[in-house]
């Protein structure tokens, strides 16, 4: 499964000033497959969360201008979880109001091993999921 960028990630940029939001990443269950149409909220998906795990509040969040590749990227410091019993291969960031149906969906991210998608299954240990030094994504 590739990346994938919701539909509502622009309308969700436009609207919100960056700066101040709250993000949070959500592990997803193996089964979980994004929909950039028709997913755009966390009510959406919520009853495709990994099991045993839940949400992080995503900590460092900065945009940079990226005048070498003329885009902008958007970081976080690397992803990692308390002591969890899960199996997830991506995880779905999101702006976090406090409310399910109004955090909007920003992307899906593969978790690789290498630059390979892998499933990772976790028994009584902590995930650590390093991000790209490019951030997580970029526009």
């Amino acid at each position: 499964m590739a990346n994938v960028k919701y539909n509502t990630f622009g309308r969700a940029i436009a609207k919100n000033d960056m700066d101040g939001v709250a993000l949070k990443a959500m592990f997803m269950a193996t089964s979980y497959t994004p929909d950039p149409d028709g997913h755009q909220f966390v009510s959406d998906i919520v009853a495709s969360r990994a099991s045993g795990t839940s949400d992080l509040a995503l900590a460092s969040f900065t945009i940079t201008i990226n005048d070498t590749d003329d885009a902008t990227d958007f970081d976080v410091a690397d992803l990692v979880t308390g002591t969890i019993t899960a199996t997830t291969a991506q995880v779905v960031i999101y702006i976090d109001t406090g409310v399910e149906s109004t955090s909007e969906l920003l992307c899906a991210l593969d978790l690789l091993a290498g630059s390979t998608p892998t499933t990772f299954s976790v028994v009584s240990g902590v995930l650590t999921a390093t991000v790209n030094a490019r951030g997580i994504f970029s526009i």
